[in-house]
């Protein structure tokens, strides 16, 4: 019987955003398809995606 399996959301915060999106594009081809700045520049959202 095959399993099939998936992410849906994960939320992980970091001290240096470029770097992080860095290590998962080259670690598991992850790449940037959605970004989201908090109006008041507290914090920013980066969805990353297989495809």
């Amino acid at each position: 019987m095959k399993i099939k399996s998936r992410f849906d959301h994960y939320n992980i915060n970091v001290f240096d955003l470029q770097r992080s999106i860095e290590f998962y594009d080259k670690a598991l081809g992850l790449k940037e398809v959605r970004r989201k700045e908090a109006s008041d520049g507290s914090f920013v959202l980066v969805y990353l995606g297989d495809g």
